[in-house]
């Protein structure tokens, strides 16, 4: 086989074999310069086809590929072996290959040869450095391939020896062994390297798998220890909102197991009353937004546990929605204690807001509910109606009878205003001492009379003893009613002052009995009672 047939299988070889390594889509090996490496060789072997015995600008262009081919697949190997090109040392050494051919291009045969032979000497003894060395992970191939570096080196080295020590020798036939030992020598350890470093490549990325593999079953593997010891209770949802995962934690705090829970619809863990609450938070996390939010949840045994969720939607790369993650922390306990709170805040504002010995409201509350009722008749145009009631000769009731004869008369005399005034609109309290009074929003004073005398009468139906009283045996109330509009010029405490004066002539009238009025507002010509 002449020289020029075996440059050119060494030019289509390359060719195929860098070809191979470029839509190898599926197992790429991944190896940094052996693309390079292949191409450049390839380029080499072909300029040189037919050009063994000539020399010019091409020939040079050939010297420069197939010496930067050697190179690039030295540093193939480097990698391959485990180690790293730093790419300054590479663009160093690519520059000074072809500084040194081209500055060697302008002597006489065979002295350019010589050179190029002696830099594809070095390029091929490098791998086979690499590949001898001493490592844990050294293998058989590498061996075999390393020492076949070695001999392509030895071979090459003779070869620039022969060209730069004895030129005339070199001169000779295009057949002299010099020519013809040094292509055929490429052509194998082309193919054998070409073998093995796919070889070595295909095993680097098992290993590179496996580890990768092992890497990921140890982060699955803490990542479960984590998720198994975490204080808080972690669920994964998927599309449909059902459960995929729940570690331990979660499963014990509603009282499942966790294969009573995966598969359940994440909803039905909710009261009736947050199902519209779960609902809302279903729709944020399909529009990938994430959010903190409290909530109930019914466990095994129907009791309702509260929670703090912090929910986190999952998406594909393609910004999809495929799931949700939640961390649930337990604050049962702290909402019992702010439900507590709630309660005894309301309980304490009622009690601020009720009389303490009749247990109806009081002075503070009747002010707040007459504020709000006369604010009100100025957008509704309406009536509002006042009593105030007294108990007649009190004072004598308690001097006879006693303290505490004294507030079980007021007691009752509050259940029968509480009573009397049913509607929930209707306020009845205690004014102070022994004076009560009632608010009737949207009542007439024909309505007020009617709500006084029926008081009034319930009163007398007591039969509460009251010897001492000039007015009657019993215990008896006088009262003052009063109806209004809206008018700017009149204040609530006008209303109660109103109420007050016709009380007042109750009393002054022989008490037991209703004096009733209605203001009227007569623009610039005053207001009056009639």
């Amino acid at each position: 086989m002449d020289v020029a047939t075996v440059m050119l299988m060494l030019a289509v070889g390359s060719f195929l074999f860098g070809l191979l390594l470029v839509f190898n889509v599926n197992n790429r090996p991944g190896v940094p310069f052996w693309t390079l490496a292949k191409f450049s060789q390839a380029v080499g072997s072909l300029l040189l086809y037919q050009r063994v015995q000539t020399y010019d600008g091409l020939t040079v262009l050939a010297h420069v590929a197939l010496a930067l081919g050697c190179a690039y697949e030295a540093w193939a190997v480097r990698i391959l072996t485990g180690h790293r090109v730093q790419s300054r040392l590479h663009l160093l050494t690519a520059a000074g290959i072809v500084a040194v051919i081209l500055s060697t291009a302008p002597m006489a045969l065979p002295y350019p040869r010589g050179v190029v032979f002696l830099i594809q000497s070095i390029f091929y003894f490098l791998p086979g450095a690499f590949l001898l060395r001493k490592h844990a992970g050294r293998s058989l191939m590498q061996i075999v391939l390393g020492v076949c570096y070695l001999i392509a080196a030895s071979v090459f080295f003779i070869a620039s020896v022969v060209c730069l020590v004895f030129p005339q020798y070199a001169l000779g036939a295009a057949r002299s062994p010099v020519f013809g030992v040094v292509p055929l020598v490429s052509f194998c350890i082309f193919m054998v390297s070409g073998y093995i470093l796919l070889m070595l490549a295909k095993e680097r990325s098992d290993l590179l798998v496996a580890e990768m593999r092992k890497s990921l079953q140890e982060s699955q593997s803490q990542f479960q220890m984590v998720v198994e010891t975490a204080i808080e209770g972690i669920v994964i949802l998927d599309e449909d909102f059902r459960i995929t995962f729940a570690n331990e934690k979660m499963a014990s705090s509603l009282g499942y197991t966790v294969e009573e829970m995966v598969g359940r619809d994440y909803q039905s863990f909710f009261p009736e009353d947050q199902r519209q609450l779960a609902a809302f938070q279903e729709s944020k996390r399909r529009q990938g937004q994430d959010s903190v939010y409290e909530c109930g949840l019914l466990g095994k045994d129907g009791q309702e546990r509260w929670f703090l969720v912090s929910a986190t939607a999952i998406l594909d790369e393609q910004g999809k929605f495929v799931g949700s993650f939640a961390m649930l922390s337990d604050i049962s306990e702290r909402k019992a204690m702010e439900l507590a709170l709630e309660e005894s805040n309301r309980r304490l504002t009622e009690l601020s807001n009720t009389d303490s010995l009749t247990g109806i409201p009081n002075r503070r509350s009747f002010d707040a509910v007459l504020e709000r009722e006369y604010s009100r008749l100025q957008r509704t145009r309406s009536k509002l109606s006042v009593i105030m009631l007294d108990l007649d000769h009190f004072k004598a009731y308690n001097d006879r009878y006693g303290h505490v004869s004294g507030d079980n008369c007021l007691r009752q005399v509050g259940a029968v205003l509480a009573e009397c005034v049913g509607r929930s609109v209707d306020l009845a309290a205690r004014y102070g001492g022994e004076e009560f009074a009632c608010i009737l929003p949207d009542t007439d004073l024909a309505g007020s009379v009617r709500v006084a005398e029926r008081i009034k009468q319930r009163i007398e139906d007591l039969k509460i003893e009251h010897k001492d009283s000039p007015v009657s045996p019993y215990m008896t109330a006088s009262f003052g009613v009063i109806t209004v509009e809206y008018c700017r010029d009149l204040s609530p405490e006008d209303v109660v002052h109103l109420a007050d004066q016709l009380l007042y002539k109750a009393k002054a009238a022989g008490r037991n009995r209703i004096v009733s009025a209605q203001w009227v507002d007569e623009g610039q010509a005053g207001t009056a009672l009639i």
